[in-house]
């Protein structure tokens, strides 16, 4: 894609090599080209001679050069394997780091080669005869052992004890009240998920789904996927209504859209300007920025739903946010929600520990006027709404709200909600849950035991084969057109696990026999007869459900949300 902007007599192009425009995605490559109107032909940055017009452009506009790009310690290790002989310097550990390229930095005991934390590399070495013995009248090193909890550390085998029992940071901690092992899960797991969640210690653990791997598109013979694809089409036009778009804004986002100063490379001064009104004599590069990147358009246009439904009406209503990681959201809400006396309760559910938390913005800085904050950290499929404290007695109403929760995690936290709000109704407590809104994406990552709604499976005809292989389709809607020749230096965006496989042969060809337009539909109506799925099953608990289109697709390509609230009688 080519967009092309005129300044001064210099026309820019921008080329782009990417999936989509929007948040959360990355540009893979850009060149920039700059004609003025008497040169006598146009300059165009290929790589081979990119420095070179990039040098005459930033000569032309007083803008800096750029940088050589850095290579960290992880690279360079991968680009040379060589090992050096370690420095000449006292007490220097002996242990090479291969990921950082450099001997580790800790420092030894007078004659031991190695720190106390790679002294079993000591112990190794010995054992192999690689190391000379201990000398005489010197007592030997104590030896040290793998943590069965962290094996990365290591610990003295007469303090491993005392270590797994009390200061081990990975050790198991005892089960909080709200946790209940998969209830919210629809279907029994199988064996070897349950030993694959056993397996997990910590967020740096969690690895992809070897399941996932195993549905292979490319191996279905042409006769079978074709079948499907036609499965799906039939039943998109069946029992998928038709959703609309509607991108809303909220003031409090307008409110908090900074105008910021910065200083004009062209003109040489300095001048205003906020993110609505961006005029193309200012920096190209903060004008590319704010309109491509501005992360606020899609918070504010949930924001601008939720007080459209009337869910930001209660001061005093329960917000829970699940995959919160920092809470920004829920910051975005508070000040939509006007908290200003501390009347609001947030709850931030996700199972990882995260920094730059916005937790004291939530909190609020007035001593006497704090809000409730409560952070859980567990998964989603394990969390028993009912046994939180700050739920007890079904006074609060609860309003939940998520942006971009993965796959099976909308699954799952839509039978959290339903199964906390059935428990209420059995206490006599009725509809305690004000309204749901959550961004859906990622449903590559959907599960079949996860799955809310496998009636509404089983009525459309499909089954746990066709399932997974939907999911594997869906990821059609969002990969983009790979080019003919792709360079070795280019840098990969990021992959989801359990994105499409093997996109073409060696001719360009695709395995399905569709072009990319036609994969790209057949994707999406693989998404939203899922999200169909999902909706019907919260209609069959008592609530109002409608599906929206809430930013445009060049915001973001996962630009559906759910919404629901509890039917009027």
């Amino acid at each position: 894609m080519c967009q092309v902007i005129w300044h001064k007599g210099i026309c820019w192009r921008m080329w782009h090599k990417e999936r989509a425009f929007g948040v959360g995605s990355r540009i893979r490559h850009h060149v920039i080209a700059g004609m003025r109107t008497d040169w006598l032909g146009e300059l165009v940055a290929y790589r081979s001679h990119q420095n070179q017009v990039l040098h005459r452009l930033s000569h032309t506009l007083s803008l800096p050069m750029p940088k050589k790009k850095h290579q960290k310690p992880s690279e360079i290790a991968k680009a040379d394997a060589s090992i050096p002989p370690p420095p000449d310097k006292q007490f220097q550990c002996h242990f090479w780091v291969k990921r950082k390229h450099r001997y580790c930095n800790l420092i030894t005991k007078a004659k031991n080669k190695y720190c106390g934390e790679h002294l079993t590399e000591e112990q190794r070495e010995r054992k192999n005869g690689a190391a000379r013995p201990p000398e005489k009248g010197t007592k030997p090193n104590k030896a040290r052992v793998p943590c069965p909890y962290d094996p990365s550390h290591t610990v003295y085998e007469t303090q491993l004890a005392d270590h797994l029992a009390n200061r081990c940071n990975s050790r198991p901690r005892p089960p909080d009240s709200w946790i209940s092992p998969n209830c919210n899960v629809t279907l029994p797991l199988t064996t070897e998920e349950l030993e694959f969640q056993q397996n997990i210690r910590s967020h740096k653990e969690h690895k992809v789904q070897p399941w996932i791997a195993r549905v292979q598109l490319a191996e279905l013979t042409r006769p079978d996927l074709d079948g499907l694809v036609a499965k799906v089409r039939g039943v998109f036009e069946r029992e998928v209504r038709e959703i609309r778009m509607e991108v809303l804004d909220h003031e409090a986002m307008r409110e908090r859209r900074p105008t910021r100063t910065y200083a004009n490379p062209i003109v040489g001064v300095r001048q205003s300007f906020s993110a609505e009104h961006i005029q193309l004599r200012h920096n190209f590069f903060i004008f590319y920025f704010f309109i491509f990147f501005y992360p606020s358009i899609d918070q504010a246009s949930l924001l601008g739903h939720m007080k459209r439904l009337g869910m930001l009406d209660d001061k005093s209503a329960c917000f829970i946010e699940f995959g919160a990681g920092r809470g920004e959201l829920s910051s975005y809400l508070k000040a939509a929600v006007n908290d200003t006396q501390g009347e609001a309760t947030y709850m931030l559910v996700d199972r990882k520990n995260v920094r730059g938390k916005f937790d004291k913005n939530l909190i609020g800085s007035h001593p006497a006027l704090k809000s409730t904050v409560k952070r859980v950290g567990c998964d989603i499929k394990d969390l028993d709404l009912s046994r939180i404290d700050i739920l007890q007695g079904g006074e609060k109403k609860v309003v939940a709200l998520s942006k971009h929760l993965c796959g099976s995690a909308t699954d799952i936290t839509l039978k959290c909600l339903v199964n906390y709000l059935e428990k209420e109704r059995e206490k006599g407590n009725g509809s305690t849950i004000a309204g749901i809104v959550i961004a859906i994406c990622c449903h590559q990552l959907c599960r079949w035991p996860m799955y809310p709604n496998p009636t509404f499976l089983a009525d459309i005809g499909f089954t746990q084969a066709d399932f997974e292989r939907v999911c594997k389709m869906t990821s059609w809607a969002i990969c983009g057109q790979r080019p003919e020749a792709v360079e070795a230096e280019e840098e990969q965006e990021h992959e989801l696990a359990g994105e499409e496989e093997g996109d073409a042969d060696d001719t360009g060809a695709h395995y399905s026999g569709l072009d990319h337009t036609e994969r790209e539909v057949v994707g999406y109506q693989c998404k939203r007869i899922l999200d169909t799925g999902r909706a019907r099953f919260l209609e069959q608990h008592g609530f109002d459900v409608e599906l929206v289109y809430y930013v445009e697709p060049r915001t973001s390509l996962e630009n559906c949300a759910l919404l629901a609230v509890p039917r009027r009688a």
